[in-house]
């Protein structure tokens, strides 16, 4: 059963990244600097190495949804951040796809705008 899932929120200096409940309760949370990182690896790198181990906390990746991520130029439809002028990693970046493999979870990604207002 899926209890928890996941969120992140990609800025331009610092990404938050937290875990919720089904009601939404925020669980734990935590911050990586975005700008700290001249490769997407690298970020995904410290990402997990933060967040691998709260998701272990409760119970694993079978327990969860996915992972909800908000990016500057993301792109609900492909799943890529878009040539982001906010970060360094330039081009067409398959986030999504990174992620999910790295954590071995559904991951959905939208433009930042979009999920702030959502």
């Amino acid at each position: 059963m899926s209890n928890f899932a996941v969120g992140i929120d990609i800025g331009g200096t610092t990404t938050k990244f937290g875990i919720v409940d089904r009601e939404g309760k925020i669980l734990e949370q935590n911050r990586i600097p975005t700008n700290a990182h001249e490769t997407v690896q690298g970020f995904i790198s410290d990402l997990y190495e933060k967040l691998s181990p709260m998701i272990d906390r409760v119970g694993g990746p079978s327990n969860f949804a996915g992972i909800g991520v908000g990016a500057p130029n993301g792109n609900y439809y492909t799943g890529n951040i878009e040539h982001s002028a906010n970060l360094k990693w330039k081009g067409i970046v398959p986030l999504a796809s990174m992620l999910q493999e790295k954590f071995n979870m559904k991951v959905k990604l939208t433009n930042d705008a979009n999920a702030a207002a959502a």
